[in-house]
């Protein structure tokens, strides 16, 4: 319901099985597939590898209650575009899918550590730049002028002075970049920038 409201002429097609992923990828057109997931498991990994080669051209975002160390592992090898917390809010999974289909990757930050944690010096950067590529695609100019005044620590008011803004519109900014970043508070909206070099 929610994609159906936030794109027009949005059609769901539905799938049981892997095999029914591919009918349905062979079939029709997709623009995004969302592979829901128990956990990490031998037959996500053979449902994984054999999307593999349906994922270079049509983006997969896995769907999941929490990510593992060796599910970040897999999904960067099998050409998988993101993974969402299946309770992330509407705004955050929808920003995901929006994300995804302009080209971008979705990971939220622990994710991004794990990966971190269990890869090479080359994977990590190559990994951050595309990481924070995706993420500048759905932060405004405006949002990253804001982020930039939080990491110098200054208040709403005096981002808002600054910018010539009112000190609720900051406010609003500053909550919006909260749900963009997963972050939860101002803190660490700075760190998940800073390593991602939105800053």
């Amino acid at each position: 319901m929610a994609l159906e409201g936030r794109f027009n002429n949005c059609t769901i097609c539905e799938a049981g099985s892997v095999e029914e992923t591919i009918e349905c990828l062979e079939e029709h057109s997709a623009d995004i597939v969302l592979l829901s997931v128990d956990g990490y498991s031998d037959s996500l990994q053979s449902m994984m590898s054999q999307l593999k080669d349906y994922a270079l051209d049509t983006p997969i975002l896995v769907v999941g209650d929490a990510i593992s160390k060796p599910l970040v592992k897999e999904i960067f090898r099998y050409n998988i575009r993101g993974f969402l917390d299946r309770s992330a809010s509407r705004d955050i999974t929808l920003a995901a899918v929006q994300l995804i289909l302009a080209g971008g990757q979705y990971f939220p930050p622990e994710a991004h550590d794990s990966y971190e944690a269990n890869a090479s010096e080359t994977d990590v950067r190559s990994h951050r730049v595309r990481f924070s590529e995706g993420i500048r695609q759905i932060l405004t100019p405006r949002q990253i002028q804001v982020l930039q005044a939080i990491s110098e620590g200054k208040s709403n008011k005096a981002i808002a002075d600054e910018l010539g803004i009112s000190a609720g519109t900051v406010k609003v900014h500053v909550s919006n970049l909260m749900k963009d970043l997963q972050a939860k508070n101002r803190t660490q909206a700075v760190s998940i920038a800073t390593n991602l070099h939105l800053l």
